[in-house]
């Protein structure tokens, strides 16, 4: 049987922080955690625009105490997982991932606050401007909905032709079942979060912290793979995802538990 690997969402990410500012993870789970570069480039973006240095520093370091420094496991970008799970095979390299990556372990190797906020805001409008993408497309199924006067819109066919658009595929080559089975639970989050904007007359999906719940979608598209889970602090994860077979992958745990080195290390354990 195969051991599965573990990442954490933004928030998770961010508590690791904390909770192994001065301790190391036991190495036989810094193994198994990947990263997503979704927590990573958010994090980061967040640590860029505070004002106390040494606490940014000091959680950028943290993140050499609870991964594998010789092998960080960047996770691939969501438009990348999407073509492989859509085309069956790899996404050709056209210098996006390995961009990707140097920018993350520059950013775990920078020794000065300056040069590691250099580096993360350099990469700061790359997550604005995939969150305000997305949230365009969030906006315009609501706007659908709204204009039909419908309560209960199924988002199925505006979300399946949006990750074929994503690709650059053609929507006719796949059975939506097959991708809605892939990605249930992205799936079943991102209709549960719809039917909730439609209850309230004055939601914006394009405001930030509407666009925070981009990522959060996003996060569970990982979970195609059958031998990753997802932690995370986040209730609503587990409120919106409840009959993906994924579901059972998404492992919450309470910040404070993820704060806390030796309870952490008991939550990946677990």
């Amino acid at each position: 049987m195969k051991l599965q690997h573990i990442y954490l969402d933004t928030n998770a990410f961010r508590y690791f922080g904390y909770a192994f500012e001065n301790v190391a993870l036991a190495k036989d789970l810094r193994d198994k955690i990947l990263i997503s570069p979704l927590s990573a480039f958010e994090v980061f973006a967040q640590m860029a625009d505070e004002r106390d240095g040494d606490s940014v520093l000091r959680q950028v370091h943290a993140i050499r105490n609870w991964t594998n420094t010789e092998h960080s496991g960047l996770l691939p970008w969501p438009d990348d997982w999407l073509y492989q799970v859509w085309f069956d095979e790899a996404r050709p390299d056209d210098g996006f991932t390995t961009q990707m990556q140097n920018a993350f372990n520059m950013c775990l190797r920078a020794d000065s606050v300056a040069e590691f906020k250099g580096i993360a805001t350099e990469h700061k409008k790359l997550m604005d401007d995939y969150k305000l993408g997305k949230a365009h497309e969030f906006k315009n199924m609501i706007d659908a909905a709204r204009q039909g006067k419908i309560r209960a819109f199924d988002m199925t066919d505006a979300w399946f032709v949006s990750i074929a658009n994503s690709i650059h595929a053609d929507p006719k080559s796949k059975p939506v079942a097959e991708i809605v089975s892939a990605l249930s639970a992205h799936h079943e989050f991102e209709q549960a979060k719809l039917k909730i904007a439609l209850t309230i007359a004055d939601y914006n999906p394009l405001s930030r912290k509407n666009q925070n719940d981009i990522i959060d979608a996003d996060q569970l598209l990982y979970l195609n793979d059958p031998l990753l889970c997802m932690i995370t602090a986040d209730a609503g994860f587990k409120s919106k995802v409840t009959k993906s077979p994924q579901a059972a992958r998404i492992i919450a745990a309470s910040p404070g538990d993820l704060m806390d080195a030796s309870r952490a290390e008991a939550v990946l354990r677990a």
